[in-house]
């Protein structure tokens, strides 16, 4: 392969959706006590796809689960974020809060982008 060549599936035009990771970080009050809050970390440029959308019934309710995926850029420190803290991250886009349901995938092991799988809340 030329290195030089181009690669449509790496062109960074594609990230063209802005997220926010949200989750654990540690704040100090007045007085210096460390105090655990749950905030924004970090913003991201991500590609967002929809991986499915099925109704079903229950209590006499039609509720909505939305499943996507957010393909992100390789990063260390997102590596190192997943690492520590699991799948207690969430991510906002559009002023809407999806939880990760399972850590990061490491697209092709080629540390390029990462694959994150949520699921809407409603």
């Amino acid at each position: 392969m030329k290195p030089n060549k181009y690669n449509a599936n790496s062109n960074s035009g594609r990230f063209n959706k802005r997220i926010g990771i949200w989750g654990p970080t540690v704040t100090q009050d007045e007085i210096g006590n460390e105090i655990e809050t749950f905030g924004e970390i970090m913003k991201l440029w991500s590609m967002v796809k929809t991986v499915k959308g099925s109704e079903y019934i229950a209590a006499a309710q039609t509720q909505t689960e939305k499943t996507v995926r957010f393909v992100v850029q390789y990063s260390k420190r997102l590596e190192r974020l997943f690492d520590e803290h699991k799948t207690n991250i969430q991510i906002e886009y559009k002023e809407n809060m999806y939880d990760v349901v399972a850590p990061p995938i490491n697209d092709d092991e080629l540390n390029k982008t990462f694959t994150i799988i949520t699921q809407g809340r409603q």
